[in-house]
């Protein structure tokens, strides 16, 4: 299986034998098997020429960068073959306010159903979570009849009682949640939950670049504050499950560590140790299994999964449009 690799060195990433390989300023060369990367994410400072950029076409590799906070800069997408009628299709959906509001409604709804079984899975471990399960049951009845802005305050609504649930499940332990806060997060569960998104994010940009699908026109996330909120629009539907039940897990079988981050008066980010700690649990996480319509899929191909659900249902090669949902 390709993996993701991972290149947290700054160096120049060169074309070697038809295989890459990473020189750093001391001249210390590290070897990339080319068959078998899937995706490239760049945390240094990273050089890069024609040669190895068309050595990446050819072999379909996409390379995303990051600074060192694991914001988002840019990437690097092969040549693409982009299907015009998805194209004409996807924007006729997104003109089209019934088809655009059933999509948009199925993905809040979806989000917030595996935000609730997230919440079951911890009530069953007898945590006090059920007064919250009972409101975002309540707030999920209420979507059904909504616009597209009454769902994103209900959304918005359900969250807020969805992460206030997450300092009962971590009462007892070292770190506290409080609140969610980004940009810049305010303590290590939000530095965590910040970086895992980001990885989510750009695991799903990956997979859309390959896809039919266009990642600058969304259904739920407004065009006008990012002009790729596509990739938004579907991470939030698995956030619940890749993203904050593992660093829920990280946390209660305690293995984080003050090491683990850089704390600067209000804001508080993973440092090198910790990226390379939350990144390798990530990965691990990203490997297991689960059990769809009788089929079994890594988490990592669930994304996949998800993105070509969207896709087929867009193309009419599907009736109905449904993104998993994570059961308790």
């Amino acid at each position: 299986m390709k993996k993701v690799i991972y290149l947290y060195k700054s160096g120049q990433l060169l074309c070697k034998d038809c295989s890459l390989i990473l020189k750093d300023k001391k001249d210390y060369v590290s070897y990339i098997p080319i068959e078998q990367i899937d995706t490239l994410i760049c945390f240094g400072e990273i050089s890069i020429n024609k040669r190895t950029l068309s050595l990446l076409n050819k072999h379909n590799i996409v390379i995303l960068f990051f600074n060192f906070y694991g914001q988002y800069i840019g990437r690097f997408t092969p040549k693409q073959y982009l299907d015009g009628k998805i194209l004409i299709n996807q924007i006729h959906i997104f003109e089209n306010e019934t088809i655009r509001y059933h999509i948009a409604k199925t993905m809040i709804i979806s989000s917030l159903k595996n935000c609730l079984a997230l919440l079951k899975y911890y009530n069953k471990k007898q945590f006090p979570l059920l007064d919250n399960i009972i409101e975002i049951e309540s707030i999920i009845k209420e979507c059904k009849n909504k616009s597209v802005t009454e769902l994103l305050l209900l959304e918005a609504q359900a969250k807020k009682i969805y992460f206030n649930s997450f300092d009962i499940i971590l009462e007892k332990e070292k770190y506290h949640f409080i609140k969610r806060t980004k940009n810049p997060p305010q303590n290590e569960i939000n530095a965590l939950l910040s970086y895992g998104y980001s990885l989510l994010y750009a695991n799903y940009i990956s997979v859309i670049d390959r896809s039919r699908l266009y990642s600058q026109i969304s259904f739920v996330h407004s065009l006008t504050k990012c002009s790729e909120s596509l990739q938004f629009d579907l991470a939030d539907i698995l956030k619940p499950v890749l993203v904050d039940r593992l660093v829920l897990s990280l946390c209660r079988h305690k293995l984080l560590k003050d090491e683990y981050f850089d704390y600067k008066s209000d804001r508080c980010y993973l440092n090198k140790e910790g990226v390379k700690f939350f990144v390798e649990k990530y990965e691990n996480y990203l490997l297991k299994t689960i059990k769809i319509n009788n089929r079994y899929y890594s988490y990592r191909n669930l994304i996949s999964r998800e993105v070509h659900l969207l896709s087929n249902y867009i193309a009419n090669e599907s009736n109905d449009y449904k993104p998993y949902i994570m059961k308790w």
